[in-house]
């Protein structure tokens, strides 16, 4: 059989891309270092261009070997597939979902997994955090929490109820600065933000609604984040202000009164939550279930949340929240 026809030619092709030279790979390998050498020649010549350019220390990409990287990864990730698909089509009690999450999640999601497994004890769950969209198209997931307006062709889309956004300050914050009720304070005030973007929702952040009106913002971010657990930390100990907290995820706090909503009703537009199930795994009966399951109890839950912000905070705000 050629060598551009055996899986285990691009394998050693990957294993050479990240580790840089043949000895690391043959090591990795567990073979010997001049087998390397000639498989990764015969894959060469059957080629008829390099991969990887030898001379250089560690090894790099040649252009042609950097163009074809992303297809070899794709290919060893449907085949790691297949052969997983194929081992729980023979072991029913080996069913494994595995589903990214945002690190938010922690606030809800054990309880369902755990509530879940009750009902299907054969099922195993992977929770996988945080969100990698990339990862995700590439198959290293079966679901993905997404949320906004989402562009994933690949993907079949389930709705998991509205994600509403609560500006939020501890008391303490606003002992020492005083209200914060206008957009424009929070370019005056410390702001915990994510600074590389919102990486489970497809909407930019770029401003604030109130009553139909939009407004542009400018946000004062001393400390640049990338996990919202670690902002939620800094906001309860009085350190910064969030300008939109999902509600599910602070509504323990807003009842105890460790944080209370802020902005005078402005907020970050509500978008829909979705669950994204790659189309090569819609086709799995367990991960429908699972998906359609969890989609269905994380939309109750949220309902619970919105019920019981109306009772504290009053119908009307909560409605402002829901625009988007």
């Amino acid at each position: 059989m050629k060598a551009c026809d055996q899986i285990d030619s691009w394998k050693l092709f990957i294993a050479l891309t990240q580790l840089g030279s043949i000895q690391k790979a043959a090591e990795r390998c567990q073979c010997d270092s001049a087998e390397i050498s000639r498989k990764l020649s015969k894959l060469e010549k059957e080629l008829k261009f390099p991969l990887l350019d030898r001379s250089s220390r560690p090894f790099r990409l040649t252009q042609a070997g950097a163009e074809i990287l992303p297809l070899v990864e794709d290919m060893l990730d449907r085949h790691a597939e297949i052969l997983e698909i194929a081992e729980q089509k023979t072991d029913k009690d080996r069913a494994v979902i595995r589903m990214m999450i945002p690190d938010t999640f922690a606030k809800i999601s054990h309880s369902l997994f755990f509530e879940y497994s009750k009902y299907f004890s054969g099922h195993r769950i992977q929770a996988i955090c945080p969100v990698n969209t990339e990862n995700f198209r590439r198959g290293a997931a079966d679901i993905a929490a997404v949320t906004g307006n989402v562009n994933m062709p690949e993907a079949v889309l389930i709705p998991r109820g509205r994600m509403l956004f609560i500006p939020a300050a501890s008391p303490k914050f606003l002992k020492k600065y005083g209200r914060i009720d206008d957009p424009s304070r929070l370019a005056e005030v410390p702001v915990g933000h994510t600074f590389a973007g919102d990486r489970n929702s497809f909407t930019p952040f770029n401003s604030l609604i109130r009553g139909g009106e939009r407004r542009s913002i400018t946000l004062n971010m001393p400390i640049q984040w990338t996990s919202m657990s670690l902002i939620y930390e800094a906001v309860l100990a009085g350190d910064c202000v969030s300008p939109g907290f999902p509600l599910f995820y602070i509504i323990d706090d807003l009842k105890a009164g460790r944080l209370v909503p802020i902005l005078d009703g402005w907020h970050r537009a509500s978008q829909v939550n979705y669950l994204a199930c790659h189309r090569s795994r819609w086709n799995v009966s367990y991960v429908r279930i699972f998906m359609n399951w969890f989609a269905e109890k994380f939309a109750e839950k949220e309902a619970g949340y919105e019920k019981d912000f109306a009772d504290l905070f009053g119908e009307e705000l909560l409605h402002e929240y829901m625009t988007s």
